[in-house]
């Protein structure tokens, strides 16, 4: 479709739905025209997308409807896809909401049903809306059903982005629970997960991978993210991994799909106001995969790059002369060591914005060392991946960080780094990355554990490379590559 990262024309991406049959991931979407300046996630239906490979998108059109002004799906949201052996229909359930639509005098959001015969035609149920009680739950947050068969209770469950009722603002959110045995009658159950810690914990997903269970969702209160819990049992006790989250903040409400092999996220980039780097995140943008590893031992789960996107990038540029910036560089055996006393750095010339990196990088001795890219050449402009192994973090810095105000001093030097793109750094002796960098979309691979995702509009060109400060750091690989 000519873009790795897949955005439709005049509109954005919202949250993904995906499920697999027969050798095809189906990422239905929720489409948001943006039609209104400053508001997202209205007049939004879902549309989707086919693929097979996570490069080539197949593009399938709106498949849920939205309803009229006056109906409670004005705006369709986040669900999910179950097909039931007993009819052989497709059952999708979602999120339907209408500020005006009304119950016990209250705003609230609903479940609605939609089927068909396949997955490209799906028609709402009319007379299905399902709601809270009111009573266990509130009936405002009452969205994203997940519904999925449970062999062991014999029956169906819905997970539900909840709130416990009369508990406070901040720490009531939980995944409620549902069931049923014919999927159109539902009883309400005690929640299925109620941590006491979130507003709400949106976009709910079960999964089995090998020994393990895994509850997925996303929050936006202490951390603007999604996180995942483990556990040998598919209802519990849920442990929190040392590192739980899949992705930075701007990799938004992830769901996954899996083919019995392996498995996949489904996420969106958020965009930024303005398409400037100084523009507050905004809801929805550009469709984003990984794929999703899992260590056996411990069952934490790690992201690394499909092998398929990064063969994208297949053709291999000739790299220019570099650039030396306060350091001295040192041929080495298997590479190049950069040594400075302060901050140095060693470049090659970068042209456009859509390009693979795939860097190789040995620490020897270091106060802090990272990548630069599109930087000039006086390291006065461009964006700085930090990355410090002795505190366990990585993160984007950029330069400048903001507008500077009337002083010299207004230029944001309380401000360390980009925090909402952190993420904790594995201890290694070595670190293979990648970086993958389409028009202002940047990803970047850790060693096949971690990723950040972010967005880059302000700066291009210019040069990439590593840097150092009061150290030496080996570059053993530095590839640029492009597509055909």
């Amino acid at each position: 479709m000519g873009r790795l990262f897949y955005k439709p024309e005049n509109a954005w991406v919202g949250d993904l739905i995906p499920y697999y049959e027969n050798g095809t991931y189906y990422g239905f979407y929720l489409h948001d025209p943006r039609i209104r300046d400053k508001e997202y996630a209205e007049d939004t239906t879902w549309h989707l997308i086919e693929t097979k490979d996570f490069v080539n998108l197949d593009y399938k059109g709106e498949s849920i409807a939205r309803g009229g002004i006056h109906d409670a799906n004005k705006n369709a949201y986040t669900g999910s896809v179950i097909k039931c052996e007993k009819d052989g229909l497709y059952h999708v359930f979602y999120t339907a909401y209408n500020e005006d639509f009304k119950l016990r005098g209250k705003t609230i959001q609903s479940v609605m049903q939609a089927t068909g015969k396949n997955l490209e035609n799906l028609e709402t149920v009319k007379d299905f809306l399902f709601v809270s009680d009111g009573k266990q739950y509130e009936e405002f947050d009452w969205r994203d059903p997940f519904v999925f068969w449970n062999d062991e209770d014999q029956c169906y469950y819905m997970l539900l982005a909840s709130r416990v009722t009369n508990r406070g603002d901040l720490r009531g959110g939980c995944i409620a629970l549902c069931k049923s045995e014919d999927l159109i009658n539902w009883t309400y159950e005690k929640p299925f997960y109620d941590p006491k810690m979130y507003i709400t914990m949106e976009c709910p997903e079960l999964f089995k991978m090998g020994e393990y269970w895994y509850l997925v969702f996303s929050t936006f209160s202490d951390q603007f993210t999604t996180h995942y819990r483990i556990s040998k049992n598919w209802n519990g006790p849920w442990e929190i991994p040392d590192d739980d989250v899949f992705d930075t903040r701007a990799d938004y409400a992830i769901k996954t799909a899996s083919d019995g092999k392996r498995r996949f996220a489904f996420g969106w980039i958020a965009s930024k106001y303005g398409n400037t780097d100084f523009g507050p995140w905004e809801w929805g943008g550009t469709m984003n995969f990984h794929e999703i590893i899992q260590n056996s031992k411990n069952g934490e789960l790690r992201i690394k790059a499909i092998p398929e996107v990064l063969d994208y990038f297949s053709k291999e540029i000739e790299l220019k002369k570099e650039t030396l910036y306060n350091c001295k560089m040192v041929q080495a055996q298997d590479g190049v060591s950069v040594e400075s006393d302060t901050l140095g750095a060693l470049l090659y010339p970068l042209e456009g914005d859509t390009f693979a990196l795939d860097m190789v990088i040995k620490p020897e001795r270091y106060h802090e060392f990272g990548i630069a890219l599109h930087v000039d050449k006086e390291l006065e402009t461009g964006y700085f991946l930090r990355m410090n192994p002795k505190n366990q973090l990585v993160a984007w810095d950029m330069w400048p960080r903001g507008e500077q105000g009337r002083y010299q001093w207004q230029i944001k030097g309380d401000v360390p780094y980009q925090i909402e793109t952190a993420r904790k750094l594995p201890k290694a002796e070595e670190y293979r990355v990648h970086i993958i960098k389409e028009k202002d979309i940047c990803v970047v691979y850790i060693n096949d554990e971690i990723v950040l995702s972010t967005r880059m509009y302000n700066h291009k060109d210019g040069y990439a490379g590593i840097y150092v400060v009061q150290g030496d750091v080996k570059l053993i690989q530095y590839k640029e590559k492009r597509s055909e």
